[in-house]
């Protein structure tokens, strides 16, 4: 099947560009000593999350537990899940994913005193121990407990707290993963956490508190924390890459981040021209994400992409421009991938313009 076989909007990723960048990801980080712990809400897909394995990666992470529950079903045995959860229905969902995979091994993230206790007791209950990483400011002020005394009291409580153990420390700067400049973001992703493992080393080591695992960073700031102790990094979006990250500028002081290439693209369609100056296609915020701005048209900066709501895009052409013809099909860069794929059902692997193979998005829509 040829791409002209697909109707439109459709998913795609390039397999040669995807293929690369899992590559690219895990030589980086191996050869920093650290271990890769991909972040799957960016892609959703089990089929991927095996790919990164295979590679390398040491297990997985999942934004929240329904996409573990994904995961899980489909043979993946090493989850981090990397937001806190909270009420019985949760807890009892948590033990339970540990109950019917128990070779598995489940770590979920907290903050808070609640968060222990209320999944000690149902662990406790069940008889098993389910393992938990605590969750540290390091910046971007949404979850995370302060640094210090209440961070050295959590630790000491899930010490106390039958039904849990204490794993280690998460610490995810992610307001930090789209500052433009490539020096200048490193710099405040460093500054972000160092202070961290100077409470690490000061305190908590001499009180036999240090944590086992110290997991965080992203695909915009994997590369700011050589020395500092992170034992496995997060990084989700690398393996598609977007419109947001090709615009955060590359080492060598470019704009556009060359680091990894932009594997997933939206395929639209023409549906009306109005006037010679606007075009517009079939693929809107119901298909195009915009939280992270809008997304380009691929080789081709004479176009221009607005939102035109739920269902339609803009495009803006050039004074210059021939125009587009009803029915052209055109090529979206999105602007955020986590949230374009979300909108998706499939996912079609294309190399060229050859269909090669498609996914079902079996995470998608499990924020639960």
């Amino acid at each position: 099947m040829t791409l002209d076989n697909l109707d439109t909007p459709a998913l795609l990723v390039d397999l040669d560009a995807m293929d690369a960048n899992l590559v690219a990801m895990q030589q980086r980080v191996s050869a920093k000593g650290v271990k890769l712990r991909p972040h799957t809400k960016a892609h959703k897909i089990p089929a991927l999350a095996m790919k990164q394995l295979s590679l390398g990666a040491e297990g997985i992470c999942t934004a929240k537990l329904g996409e573990a529950e994904v995961m899980a079903e489909a043979g993946i045995e090493d989850i981090l899940i990397t937001t806190p959860i909270a009420n019985p229905i949760k807890y009892q969902r948590l033990v339970a994913l540990h109950l019917a995979y128990p070779e598995g091994k489940f770590c979920q993230v907290v903050d808070h005193a609640d968060h222990i206790l209320g999944i000690g007791k149902y662990a406790m209950d069940a008889g098993i121990t389910v393992e938990l990483l605590i969750e540290v400011e390091s910046g971007q002020q949404r979850c995370g407990v302060a640094v210090g005394e209440p961070l050295v009291t959590l630790i000491e409580l899930i010490q106390a707290t039958d039904g849990v153990s204490y794993r280690g420390i998460q610490a995810y700067s992610g307001h930090l993963q789209h500052v433009k400049g490539f020096n200048e973001r490193q710099a405040q992703a460093r500054t972000a956490v160092v202070g961290i493992f100077e409470f690490i080393d000061s305190h908590l080591r001499p009180m036999n508190l240090a944590p086992d695992v110290i997991s965080g960073g992203g695909t915009g700031t994997y590369e700011a924390y050589d020395g500092l102790g992170f034992t496995e990094i997060q990084a989700g979006s690398y393996i598609f890459m977007d419109a947001a990250y090709r615009g955060i500028g590359n080492r060598e002081g470019r704009a556009i981040n060359d680091e990894f290439s932009n594997a997933l693209k939206v395929w639209t369609t023409v549906i009306s021209h109005p006037t010679k100056e606007r075009a517009v296609v079939d693929a809107g915020m119901k298909c195009l994400s915009i939280d992270m701005g809008m997304p380009l048209v691929e080789d081709r900066e004479d176009i221009r992409y607005q939102t035109g709501g739920d269902e339609h895009g803009i495009l803006h052409l050039a004074d210059n421009h021939a125009g587009l013809a009803i029915g052209q099909r055109l090529m979206m860069l999105p602007s955020h991938c986590d949230t374009t794929l979300n909108s998706y059902s499939t996912l079609y692997g294309i190399r060229g313009d050859r269909v090669i193979n498609s996914w079902d998005i079996a995470g998608r829509g499990r924020s639960d």
